[in-house]
């Protein structure tokens, strides 16, 4: 039987989602494959999708200490990427051991993947749209141990047998292959999922920041009576207001499903929602984050692929953006991605399986 190990960045949720989707379709080509993933990514991410893996909680990634959904903790980082890095001999087998018979280790988009593939002599695979020392470099607002922490991952990073660069892409390493946005497949599709939803025949908004609950300030919603808002990923399922849905993290509603349910998102600029608007074709307001390179390329791709705008988190986080909806959702929708990245990603990782 053939087996792969995962090693997946818990930063943020979008770095498993994408994960998920090609293993997904890997699992189609494969049905007895014996995957193993290692991270901090809580299980229900996975089992959501998966019929069969093995999960080990392992810290195999730093990536960014966010203080919130849109805001990043740089002291905290440093702290823990200085007890992390440089990856210990001792640690990387430890990590070897349990990935013992695995023919492939794949990286998403945690380096350590390519010490621990090599610690267990088999080949690497890095899937990724950005690298840290990318995204550590560019961050003008951070102390410079996070530029020094970078170049030592690219170092590892640079060792990897294959690299798979996925749209949209924030640098320019040698890749052996690259697609198109990668993204979770739709099980029940937009029509049903909004009738699941309490629209009674309005607009529907879904506001999402990637998993992490944001605090954000009362909003004149209530000028909007014909508009369904639905906040996704919060704490707890609860209608706030006759047209503001809550919805807990891990809902009952597939949220690529809640994605293509909407007539608009409004999102952070992160990878794994923005592939999900283009596979559904929906319109998409993202919110810039400031000092993070690849939210700048994603909003240069929200404007181009999709149509959409950008803004800041403070127009974001007062309600200007509210001002935005009419001319938003008169504009027409764009046209869905018909092609999945993960397919392409998956028959790659099979011919080398």
């Amino acid at each position: 039987m053939a087996a792969i190990a995962c090693l997946v960045t818990a930063h943020g949720f979008g770095h498993a989602t994408r994960t998920v989707a090609v293993l997904e379709y890997l699992h189609d080509l494969s049905p007895d494959l014996d995957i193993r993933i290692l991270t901090q990514v809580p299980r229900k991410m996975f089992a959501d999708t998966l019929p069969s893996f093995t999960l080990h909680e392992v810290d195999v990634d730093v990536g960014l200490v966010q203080s919130s959904a849109l805001s990043v903790d740089y002291p905290a980082t440093i702290r823990r990427l200085d007890t992390l890095l440089p990856y210990s001999p001792a640690r990387t087998a430890a990590l070897a051991d349990l990935c013992r018979g695995c023919s492939l280790v794949l990286g998403d988009i945690a380096p350590w993947a390519v010490e621990v593939a090599e610690c267990l002599g088999v080949p690497s695979a890095l899937v990724e749209n950005f690298t840290w020392d990318v995204i550590y470099e560019g961050a003008a607002q951070a102390p410079p141990e996070l530029a020094s922490h970078g170049a030592y991952l690219r170092s590892v990073a640079d060792r990897a047998t294959y690299r798979v660069a996925t749209e949209p892409r924030c640098h320019s390493h040698p890749c052996a292959l690259s697609c198109g946005p990668i993204f979770r497949r739709l099980r029940a599709g937009g029509d049903l999922t909004r009738r699941q939803l309490p629209g009674q025949g309005r607009a529907i908004v879904v506001i999402t920041l990637g998993g992490v609950p944001q605090d954000v300030a009362p909003q004149p919603f209530h000028r909007h009576p014909d508009i369904l808002f639905v906040f996704s990923g919060q704490e707890r399922t609860r209608q706030v207001a006759d047209n503001v849905l809550h919805l807990r993290r891990n809902e009952a509603i597939y949220h690529p499903d809640l994605i293509a349910a909407a007539d608009l998102v409004v999102c952070k600029a992160g990878y794994s929602t923005i592939a999900e608007c283009c596979q559904a074709g929906v319109r998409t307001l993202c919110i810039g984050r400031e000092d993070f390179v690849e939210s700048m390329i994603l909003q240069d791709y929200v404007q181009e692929r999709l149509g959409g705008m950008a803004i800041s988190a403070a127009d974001f986080l007062s309600g200007h953006w509210l001002e935005l909806l009419p001319r938003l959702l008169a504009a027409p929708r764009p046209q869905p991605c018909l092609e999945n990245g993960a397919a392409t990603v998956a028959r790659f990782l099979s011919r080398l399986l």
